[in-house]
């Protein structure tokens, strides 16, 4: 019988060896994440005008306030606490930086890097459009009080209200006063930047490579003041087809990224990971809208209501959404830009509604202008007899959100109340679009707050249209220092009859990620999947319940190993301190079991 007490003998050394060992083979395996965006234009803190760009440098930069996890209420960054005050006629607001704030190269963050940047984005407020423009509005002096304390002083008269300007501080991402100011490493601070030396933030995440039009890699930052990111490395790639997305999600070499699918789109998606329990979809009423805007640059007959009704009138937004969509994948946009988003602040004006599908009035209004088939093609010359042709600036073939095909869609409303149409289906858009030489284009605009209203009134810049409104201009203004949502009601009513665009659809997102590399997703209506708050992370009730279900197993069941595998298998967040208490001979085995599960992480 010595045999027996050799191999039990044997059995509890390899035993107390392993948990002598287990805590260092379960250390806590790294996370390293692929998302993907699409090509931006210009990648700066400031200058940045896409979304596809900031939803990466809102992990590198931070605000002084930002939105919390839900997408809806704000929360403090840099700024610890603020607060309002008036003395007179001027409104003070101060802010309270968190002590002790690092950035990426571990200088101190401190009240004069936050007077630098406001300073530097006043200078310049055309240039610098990534911040909202109501922060300067009003602004008359800067004062730095102390080391972590700074106070703006406004005129109380023209000061955004309060909740306004709250708003408009989380598009500040604070810069470094001693990075920017520093010509051998940030030459040109309007340019787009594109090495790690120039990219110090004080973010969750570090700039560690940057390869322009192909990806950004991110670096998890130790000293951020919640604590390091869960997520070790973010690797942003630039993904512009969605069906190369899509593939990349299945396959599982991409986890998640700033792409949505809609009707088809959506269900051929659902098809391809069919059976995955790794693959998870987000669902979400879109801020964006999507629009076909005139262009009152160009002058006659696009600054003329008459002309933009009669273009109304001609086509069937309704039909056009629903051929892209179906039934539910997006709202019919409204007249009044604010989408169903913005709750209260917005008064839904359908374009149907207003102007329905109604070619034969569409024809009777341009014969009023003088638009008439002149020499009987079928086209209409103007009112002067010459030949009239739309230039449709539209996005490239493949556009997520099928404005490439729905141009095709508009020219061929318009041939059928005899406007002749040129579709550019635009690889190089963006440029066009800044240029001004379209005469119509389908633009998409997504607006995080009510006062983003202002890119309607006539000096601001990101009014590209040329739509100018005095009435407009006054009411926003009154808007903007009250925040009453009847007055956005009535800034709303004037675009439905003024028509700078026709309203086509608010999309309603979806969006897919994976969740066998991590289960720390917060998807929230700002940045969906991939936002700030999705990607900090923190520890899942899953690790609990696997803890609570290997300590008091007291028998190895199929059934056990296999649900234990289940939540490993989705898990790749595990703490050492799951098996430091001590454990059982059976549930080391179950333990055992599961290691090759929770280590699996495929390297890219």
């Amino acid at each position: 019988m010595k045999a027996p007490k050799l191999l039990v003998a044997a059995i509890v050394g390899v035993i107390v060896l392993s948990i002598g060992a287990f805590p260092q083979v379960l250390g806590k395996p790294e996370i390293e994440l692929v998302l993907a965006t699409r090509q931006w234009k210009n990648f700066n803190p400031l200058t940045s005008s896409t979304v596809y760009a900031n939803v990466v440098l809102d992990k590198i930069y931070e605000p002084l306030i930002r939105w919390d996890d839900s997408g809806f209420k704000l929360t403090g960054a840099l700024a610890e606490k603020w607060e309002f005050k008036t003395s007179g006629d001027k409104k003070i607001l101060t802010f309270y930086l968190r002590k002790g704030v690092k950035w990426h190269d571990d200088q101190e963050v401190t009240a004069d890097d936050v007077k630098y940047t406001i300073e530097l984005f006043k200078k310049d407020p055309a240039t610098f459009v990534n911040p909202d423009s109501l922060i300067l509005q009003g602004l008359e002096d800067i004062k730095v009080l102390d080391k972590y304390t700074i106070q703006l002083i406004y005129d109380a008269n023209k000061a955004p209200a309060n909740s306004f300007l709250e708003m408009a501080f989380t598009t500040l991402f604070i810069v470094p006063k001693h990075i920017w100011e520093n010509k051998n490493i940030i030459p040109d601070p309007t340019a787009s930047l594109d090495k790690p030396q120039q990219l110090i933030g004080c973010g969750p995440f570090k700039v560690v490579e940057i390869k322009p039009d192909e990806y950004v890699k991110l670096e998890a930052f130790p000293g951020h003041y919640l604590g390091k990111p869960e997520v070790d490395r973010i690797i942003f790639k630039i993904i512009n087809d969605r069906n190369q997305f899509a593939m990349m999600v299945a396959a599982g070499e991409v986890d998640a990224g700033y792409h949505y699918f809609f009707g088809k789109y959506l269900e051929e998606f659902k098809k391809m990971i069919a059976g995955d329990p790794n693959v998870q979809i987000y669902r979400t009423a879109s801020k964006s809208i999507h629009l076909l805007a005139f262009n009152f640059k160009k002058g006659f007959p696009y600054n003329n209501l008459e002309f933009r009704k009669a273009i109304a009138y001609a086509i069937p937004v309704d039909k056009i959404v629903e051929k892209y969509y179906g039934t539910d994948g997006a709202v019919l946009g409204s007249m009044g830009f604010l989408g169903p988003f913005f709750g209260d602040f917005a008064k839904y004006l359908p374009k149907e509604k207003l102007y329905p599908y109604n070619p034969e009035k569409a024809k009777e209004i341009l014969d009023k202008l003088g638009f008439k088939d002149i020499n009987g093609d079928g086209y209409r010359e103007t009112p002067d007899g010459k030949p009239f042709e739309i230039y449709l600036l539209t996005r490239a073939p493949g556009d997520s959100f099928f404005r490439d095909a729905i141009g095709d869609d508009i020219a061929r409303y318009l041939k059928e109340v005899g406007l002749k149409v040129k579709v550019d289906k635009a690889g190089d858009y963006w440029d066009k679009w800044g240029a001004g030489s379209w005469d119509l284009a389908i633009v998409g605009y997504v607006p995080s707050k009510p006062t983003d209203l202002a890119w309607f009134t006539t000096d601001n810049p990101g009014n590209r249209i040329g739509y100018s409104n005095p009435k407009f201009d006054e009411l926003f203004n009154e808007f903007q220092r009250i925040g009453d949502p009847k007055i956005a009601y009535q800034l709303e009513e004037i675009l439905a009859k003024d028509i700078p665009f026709i309203a086509l659809y608010h999309p309603i997102v979806a969006t897919p990620y994976r969740i066998d590399h991590y289960r720390g997703w917060k998807p929230n209506p700002r940045y969906y999947t991939v936002g700030y708050w999705s990607l900090i992370g923190s520890p899942t009730k899953i690790i609990k319940e696997t803890e609570t279900k290997i300590m008091t197993t007291t028998s190895v069941t199929t059934s056990v190993i296999e649900k234990t595998q289940t939540i490993e298998k989705k898990e790749t967040v595990t703490k050492t301190e799951t098996v430091e208490k001590g454990v059982c001979g059976p549930a080391i085995l179950v333990a055992l079991t599961s290691l090759p599960l929770i280590l699996r992480r495929r390297r890219r």
